[in-house]
């Protein structure tokens, strides 16, 4: 994430002292959000939090503040004030891309799905939006929550022909050709998923299950076991765990 400076020209000295005054708050909020991000890249989320507090106080127009900010909660889980600062990112700076799909992903989050639709479909016709793949793969997760299963493959499909490398967007899709019953489909985006990203546990969660309703009981272990391995102490560990 990089910041944007701005050019401020002075055309009335009387308001010199205020323009200063505001460059140097910018500067010195500048300061604190470049080691926000390290701290941030480093996972010291305490730390990061701190400085992004100090940058906010300073500047508290700072849009890619307000973004890391954002998105520090979204990681936490706190997906009310994620949204919050998303919002206020975007009314910052209207073109912040990440940010508009940053917001959509917390309002599925928040399973405020037409809401998430309806933020993250600009982005799918943005020429300058750089991973459009994201965007597809969460406007398609929506509407596989809405149980709109067409809606939903269409877009997950887009997603990894964008990016053939996005294992969430296969394990998205096998599981809308699982309820739309396709099943060899679905094994194939699920193995494809695993492919990519071996230590992504899902996957082989839904391997698991397919084959144990088609009897496949020996195979259907390994997957679980694979899975119970990859989750261990998680939610879906403990599922896996029980089913192997």
């Amino acid at each position: 994430m990089k910041a944007h400076g701005f050019i401020f020209i002075l055309v009335l000295c009387g308001s010199c002292g205020f323009q200063d005054a505001s460059r140097d708050k910018s500067a010195q909020a500048e300061f604190h959000y470049k080691p926000a991000r390290n701290y941030y890249s480093d996972r010291n989320i305490a730390m990061c939090q701190r400085e992004l507090h100090t940058a906010l106080s300073l500047d508290p127009n700072h849009a890619e503040a307000h973004h890391l900010k954002g998105f520090v909660l979204l990681g936490l889980k706190q997906y009310d004030q994620a949204v919050a600062e998303f919002e206020q990112t975007l009314r910052l700076k209207p073109d912040h891309y990440e940010a508009r799909n940053n917001l959509g992903a917390a309002l599925i989050a928040l399973e405020r799905f037409e809401e998430a639709i309806k933020v993250l479909t600009p982005l799918l016709s943005e020429p300058l939006y750089p991973t459009p793949a994201f965007a597809f793969g969460n406007v398609g997760y929506a509407y596989y929550r809405l149980k709109d299963m067409e809606k939903a493959r269409q877009h997950l499909e887009m997603a990894v022909f964008l990016n053939p490398m996005f294992c969430v967007g296969y394990n998205n899709l096998g599981q809308v050709y699982k309820d739309m019953g396709r099943q060899e489909d679905a094994v194939t985006a699920f193995t494809k998923a695993t492919k990519i990203c071996p230590k992504y546990a899902e996957p082989y969660y839904h391997l698991g299950a397919i084959y144990q309703a088609a009897k496949k009981l020996s195979t259907a272990s390994e997957f679980f076991q694979r899975c119970a391995e990859l989750a261990e102490g998680t939610p879906l560990g403990n599922r896996c765990q029980a089913r192997k």
